[in-house]
């Protein structure tokens, strides 16, 4: 029983800052446009934007928006 409230203590991540693919390319937080998106997407596994996606089924996935946002800096040097 402890491990589980201490594995709900240091997991503190809140759900709002995950958004579904599909949403995110069309609202106002995402700073690239959507063919820049779709590549990135595309390519994660190579380009270190892997860590910002979150694969819930085959065709779903979750975009955490502060690791997708760093993950961007850090390509563009910023």
């Amino acid at each position: 029983m402890t491990d589980q409230s201490t594995q709900a203590t240091t997991n503190t991540t809140p759900l709002n800052e995950y958004i579904p693919k599909n949403k995110f390319v069309l609202s106002k937080d995402c700073p690239v446009t959507d063919s820049e998106f779709n590549w990135l997407f595309k390519q994660r596994e190579q380009n270190g934007f892997a860590k910002a996606f979150v694969k819930l089924n085959a065709r779903s996935f979750l975009i955490h928006v502060p690791t997708f946002i760093q993950c961007l800096s850090e390509k563009r040097g910023a």
